[in-house]
């Protein structure tokens, strides 16, 4: 009963193999891959995969550095895109704010983000939120929404951050990399397990350094939860599936 709530299995760097890294996944347990598109271009990718793949379930985003170079025009037909594949996928990601370059595009991230926030709100949706640099802001842009689902994909931002996401009864997704990061192992010693969730990133943030990661790994992510929250890898993953179908599976 696992589940990678975060996956870009359209990579190039799985177009070898792809079929067996599916299988790898289904041989550990993960029930669901939630795939996440960054683009027009690489949503209609995720819908693709969802078709072959049972266990894929897609979510369409628009990534907010590549979205600051999009024409207005660009930018409402990616929108719509997602609007009209609304009844065909299971969230929309992933979004957010990334200042990881600067700040210089901080104004037009932001109406972005709140044009997708008011899009989430209109097709009631989950959000899988992006903030690189941009923690505080995406929380407090978040707060002044209606929306109560929201998964916080990697968060890096700081324990006052996460207790405010916690407090929303929002949810931060944690990924192998707790394996060797601190700062994942402190998120999940100091959050209720009520509001975790597991994701892999594929192909990216392996355990091991310069590896590809792919989505059989997040089993390391709910052992490693198992291990800090003093529960049994089977408490864990049903716990966490709860989490699952609670923000994913059920209606708003």
């Amino acid at each position: 009963m696992l589940v990678d709530t975060h996956a870009h299995l359209h990579s190039d760097a799985f177009k070898d193999d792809l079929n067996e890294v599916i299988e790898r996944a289904k041989k550990v347990g993960v029930l669901y891959i939630i795939e996440a598109g960054l683009d027009l271009e690489t949503n209609k990718k995720v819908l693709e995969l969802a078709k072959k793949f049972s266990i894929i379930k897609p979510s369409l985003g628009v990534y907010p550095t590549d979205a600051t170079k999009l024409t207005n025009e660009e930018l409402e037909s990616s929108l719509n895109f997602i609007r009209q594949n609304k009844d065909s996928i299971i969230a929309i990601g992933e979004v957010g704010l990334d200042f990881n370059e600067g700040r210089e595009t901080e104004k037009q991230q932001r109406e972005i983000f709140q044009k997708v926030i008011n899009l989430a709100q209109e097709i009631k949706k989950p959000l899988i939120i992006h903030s690189r640099k941009a923690e505080e802001e995406c929380v407090q842009m978040l707060e002044s929404s209606t929306l109560k689902k929201v998964i916080f994909h990697c968060f890096n931002g700081n324990f006052k951050l996460v207790k405010r996401i916690e407090n929303k009864n929002w949810f931060l997704s944690i990924p192998p990399i707790i394996l060797r990061s601190l700062h994942f192992q402190g998120i999940v010693n100091n959050v209720s397990i009520e509001n975790l969730l597991t994701e892999t990133d594929s192909p990216y943030l392996a355990p091991p350094p310069k590896t590809r990661n792919e989505p059989a790994f997040v089993k390391l992510a709910v052992e490693r939860i198992a291990e800090i929250k003093n529960l049994t890898f089977e408490e864990t993953q049903n716990l966490i599936f709860k989490n699952f179908q609670n923000v994913f599976l059920k209606q708003f």
